[in-house]
């Protein structure tokens, strides 16, 4: 057990250090230490650690395994010399980007649900990306960490130098400088009211104007204007997700889009790329109220949607619906009707298609694929519906988005 406790220090000074996760194994995968900052989502559907385990049990001590999953995420594991003949495994992370028809590709491959790809999503920009020689990195460290127990380390002082503090200086506040703190502000109002109405058009219009916003902000903190930046940035994604919620947009989404652009923000390096995301984050909550908002719905109507739009890839139906919000599903059906002009079948099928156009635009998955990712039964009946809604079958849409690219 003192050899235990000893990989355990090991790991979790790795991962203070590194912010990767590190686990550690005995021979029949189950987990002695583990200490992850992102924990493994849930829609995994195979874990690794089993063949990883295989893999590395004949493994020299000098030797480390590289490993990628069918997901794309990375891992990299030694061996250890110990009575349990156990691993070390750091992971998941990523040594590329993934852009999101990658991830619609394996969303497919590993027959995720169209449900699954928010979180997906979120958890794959929350991954770190490491380079080739960072991953060689890994391998030489953990070889080197451990091969024997680490010698204990005590603190042999602690200096903490203070500065004196001087007389504050009154701030005068000119004109000009009152307007800019005004029109800053003007803005601000401006942009949240156009994310909660999901206008498109007017956030990329005053998405213009927010580089002069955070650069007015930069000098909150002296001497440190990325982090001022950052900051500002963690403030205005509260503001942007405060404005979607009142365009009628669930929490669920909400929070995985607000931790989303939290990870994002904390791992720019650049106060260039901090405005390059705000614009990102300002478009992205806007088009969530687009595709998701349930506004001026009764409150069992916004129920039954949220109910529809967080299950799209599984079966749905009206009576279940109704069982899970505990109404009647005669009822619900009325109310359904009534509020949004059309019944809660065609409902359904209408949000399935907008999720289908968006997978049949990336060119990357087969027909079938899409239809059965987004909760359609078969083929024909999801060629049925995209038809009645779009006026083309899924075919001809395919072929008018490749030509639409294409011109570009």
């Amino acid at each position: 057990m003192l050899i235990i406790v000893d990989y355990r220090s090991i790991a979790g000074i790795i991962h203070s250090l590194t912010k990767l996760g590190v686990s550690i194994y005995d021979s029949s995968g189950k987990p002695v230490g583990q200490f992850q900052d992102n924990p493994v989502a849930s829609f995994e559907r195979v874990s690794p650690v089993a063949e990883i385990l295989r893999e590395v049990k004949n493994f020299q001590q000098t030797d480390y395994l590289s490993y990628v999953d069918p997901a794309r995420l990375s891992y990299v594991a030694v061996r250890l010399s110990t009575p349990a003949d156990g691993a070390v495994v750091v992971g998941p992370f990523l040594t590329n980007s993934q852009t999101t028809d990658e991830i619609s590709t394996i969303m497919i491959q590993n027959s995720f649900k169209i449900s699954d790809r928010n979180q997906l999503e979120q958890f794959y920009q929350s991954l770190p990306i490491l380079s080739p020689d960072q991953l060689t990195d890994v391998g030489v460290l953990l070889v080197n960490l451990f091969i024997k127990s680490p010698v204990n380390a005590q603190q042999g002082a602690q200096i903490t130098r203070s500065i004196q503090p001087r007389e504050k200086s009154v701030v005068v506040v000119n004109s000009e400088h009152r307007n800019q703190i005004e029109q800053n502000y003007s803005n601000e109002d401006k942009i949240t009211h156009a994310i909660a109405t999901g206008n498109e058009v007017a956030v990329n219009e005053l998405n213009q104007t927010m580089g002069r916003l955070f650069d007015s902000f930069s000098n909150r903190i002296p001497n440190k204007p990325l982090r001022s930046s950052k900051n500002i940035c963690f403030v205005f994604n509260t503001i942007c997700r405060i404005a979607a919620h009142k365009g009628g947009v669930h929490p669920v989404y909400l929070d995985d889009m607000s931790e989303k652009y939290a990870l994002l923000i904390e791992r720019q390096i650049s106060i260039a790329g901090l405005h390059k995301l705000v614009n990102s984050m300002t478009e992205d909550y806007c088009q969530l109220v687009q595709s998701t908002s349930t506004p001026g719905f009764s409150p069992i109507v916004r129920r039954a949607a949220d109910y529809v739009l967080l299950n799209l890839g599984d079966p749905l139906s009206l009576s279940e619906t109704a069982q899970e919000i505990g109404v009647n599903a005669s009822f619900l059906s009325r109310r359904f009707k009534n509020e949004i002009g059309i019944t809660f079948t065609d409902y359904v099928n209408l949000k399935r298609v907008q999720q289908a156009k968006y997978f049949l635009s990336s060119q990357t998955s087969t027909i079938t694929d899409v239809a059965l990712m987004t909760g359609f039964s078969t083929i024909n009946y999801f060629t049925k519906v995209f038809k009645k809604v779009t006026g083309e079958t899924p075919k001809e849409f395919r072929m008018k988005t490749a030509v639409s690219h294409a011109s570009k």
